[in-house]
């Protein structure tokens, strides 16, 4: 008797595990065609996540599901749905280790990093990319090493440990010259910029963002662009150079906006009021920061909305708002500290010391500086810039 090979015959399951790999695939097509389309993507953002929480599920959809996290993660920076985006980053994370792909679970760390840091978390982000790092490097892949020590340079400058920070900034480079890679190199120059200006070495800081900004440029990378033309004002704004400075920003500014990146284009515009305040126009630069303030608020992007509030202090000490100015120190201090920043939290202290100094409240001020005295001893290298202002005050109550 001839045996007759009958044709497999689908379950509705079947239909529906099939449809979710495909799916999968057609949002990951979508991402890739729209990847400059913030407004498309943002439409679609929770049928997106919706999408890779059903692939990450189901065997066959694994491959489409990972890569729809990872191809989504600019626009996850650029809009900030950091909180949103931190349980779909934890399963991805778990799957790859499942699979036994080291180089996506790198990658996968990496971003995990980078979302700590956001939200002002840069110990766990330290240790999330020091894995991604060790993996990399198991990997032998340079880029991919370079990439995140770039990242790890800045979860130090957070921590304030400025020689690491500069260490990893360094070897970042020389990894990135050898890869080729213009977008990284460019990046690595610039990170090398920022510890060139916590170091007080402002025209060598100038010189590496301008190459930055030249490298980004190139490879037309206009939120990088934007990013390092923010950074050469920062040294412009130190070099008491004012008028260069607001350009910087302004541009920087424009340049994210129309990247439809409306985080840094928020942090331009508040270097852009610290830099109006210097000029005299402080009620300018309050209503600057009263704009953005509630964007950060909703992103929960602690470190900035800390910054945000620190400034706003200074304002209203400038306004003889006194009253406003101490509750905006006393929460810019409170969330530095919660984002394990102990040099921007000392900075914070200093300012209300001394706005307690004006007002003759001799005691309370010692107070704040006596915290902000253990905070900057906590760190490596504190920077001068801190370091004065400590010193300035403590002389000033002993005279």
């Amino acid at each position: 008797m001839m045996i007759v090979d009958r044709p497999f015959a689908a379950t509705p399951l079947d239909h529906f595990r099939l449809s979710i790999a495909r799916n999968a695939v057609g949002w990951l097509a979508f991402v890739r065609e729209r990847a400059a389309d913030i407004t498309a993507l943002e439409q679609e953002f929770t049928n997106l996540t919706k999408a890779i929480s059903q692939a990450l599920l189901e065997p066959l959809a694994f491959a489409g599901g990972l890569d729809l996290v990872v191809a989504l993660w600019p626009f996850i920076q650029r809009r900030g749905h950091w909180l949103r985006w931190e349980p779909v980053l934890r399963e991805a994370l778990a799957l790859c280790r499942r699979l036994d792909r080291p180089a996506l679970e790198a990658r996968l760390l990496d971003h995990v990093g980078d979302l700590a840091r956001n939200v002002g978390d840069s110990r766990r982000g330290l240790a999330a990319q020091e894995q991604a790092l060790a993996l990399y490097r198991q990997l032998g892949d340079q880029a991919g090493a370079g990439h995140t020590l770039n990242r790890l340079s800045q979860q130090h400058l957070a921590l304030g440990d400025y020689p690491a920070a500069a260490r990893c900034s360094q070897e970042a480079a020389s990894l990135l010259v050898q890869t080729g890679d213009r977008a990284d190199r460019a990046a690595a120059y610039n990170d090398l910029g920022l510890i060139y200006q916590h170091e007080g070495k402002w025209e060598s800081a100038l010189q590496h963002h301008i190459e930055a900004e030249t490298l980004f440029a190139a490879v037309g990378n206009l939120n990088g662009q934007a990013k390092t033309i923010h950074n050469q004002g920062e040294v412009h704004r130190h070099q008491r150079r004012t008028d260069q400075a607001e350009a910087c920003f302004r541009r920087a500014a424009a340049m994210h906006a129309a990247a439809g990146d409306e985080i840094n284009a928020a942090r331009s515009r508040v270097t852009l009021g610290i830099a109006l305040h210097s000029r005299g126009e402080t009620g300018q630069a309050l209503a600057i920061h009263h704009e953005v303030e509630p964007l950060f608020r909703r992103l929960g992007d602690r470190p900035w909305l800390a910054r945000v509030l620190n400034n706003e202090g200074v304002f209203f000490a400038t306004l003889k708002r006194t009253d406003e100015a101490g509750a905006a120190y006393e929460e810019a201090a409170e969330l530095h500290l919660g984002n394990a920043d102990p040099v921007l939290a000392a900075s914070s202290l200093l300012n209300w010391a001394e706005l307690l100094l004006d007002g003759g409240r001799t005691a309370k001020a010692q107070a704040r500086l006596d915290r902000a005295g253990e905070l900057l001893h906590s760190v490596p290298v504190p920077p001068a810039w801190v370091l004065r202002t400590y010193e300035t005050l403590i002389a000033r109550i002993a005279g």
